[in-house]
């Protein structure tokens, strides 16, 4: 008797892939949001590996053990040979500048 409801509005942001990701699951719940959110957020502040998840720390631990993993089980061996002087383009220039860059995070 008396319970009383609390109502909380929720903005998100459509150009954060996260914050897409949120919606599309809160919009395929009809039902059981609050019950989602109420779950998500205990998770969140119980578990301190969860507020580190998208850390560039993390990130850069776990790109570093994929590939050792790859690096161990032989499927990187094939990757890790440059072309040939003869074989290499402008495009191929191109597509490294940018893998580099990203793993530099510019």
């Amino acid at each position: 008797m008396g319970d009383k409801v609390i109502r909380t509005y929720l903005n998100f942001n459509s150009y954060d892939f996260r914050h897409r990701k949120v919606m599309e699951i809160l919009s395929s719940k009809p039902r059981n949001k609050t019950e989602l959110v109420v779950n998500a957020v205990l998770h969140y502040i119980s578990c301190p590996e969860a507020a580190d998840e998208f850390s560039k720390e993390t990130m850069k631990r776990q790109i570093r053990e994929v590939i050792q993993e790859m690096l161990a089980d032989g499927s990187l061996a094939g990757l890790a040979a440059p072309p040939a002087a003869h074989e290499q383009t402008p495009e191929n220039a191109d597509d490294l500048s940018d893998m580099m860059a990203a793993f530099r995070g510019g």
